[in-house]
């Protein structure tokens, strides 16, 4: 009898499309194998192999994030957009929910400092009287 595995969650599934890759996983890998054959044809006239290799791994990197690169269920592409939204936009945190608590310890702030005023207010009387 056949078996076959069933994830449990519908979203684990990965479709297998070449060599256990999926087609994007295919796609980056084959374009980083012609863009590191390019620049070593055409770099070895130029430069050095050691430099060359440098610059490969380089050139090669963001492909093999874009194709390979997992966090969280996001892409590369969502997470470097994240990332520089991150660092790019006003670090300013708003609060958009107060609970209960919040609005409760305001409201005790603004009567204890109405307490504290007003004990001001009598001490500064009673300054004046002594006088």
């Amino acid at each position: 009898m056949i078996k076959a595995d069933v994830p449990q969650d519908v979203t684990e599934y990965k479709e297998q499309f070449f060599f256990g890759m999926n087609s994007r996983q295919l796609i980056c890998s084959v374009l980083m194998i012609v863009v590191a054959v390019l620049v070593f044809l055409v770099g070895s006239k130029f430069i050095s192999t050691d430099i060359l290799v440098y610059i490969t791994i380089a050139l090669i990197a963001p492909l093999a994030a874009v194709g390979f690169l997992k966090y969280n269920g996001m892409g590369f592409e969502k997470i470097a957009t994240t990332v520089a939204e991150f660092y790019v936009s006003n670090q300013r945190r708003r609060m958009e929910y107060l609970p209960d608590e919040m609005e409760i310890h305001d409201t005790v702030r603004k009567i204890y400092i109405q307490q504290l005023e007003e004990e001001r207010k009598a001490e500064k009387k009673n300054m004046k009287r002594k006088r």
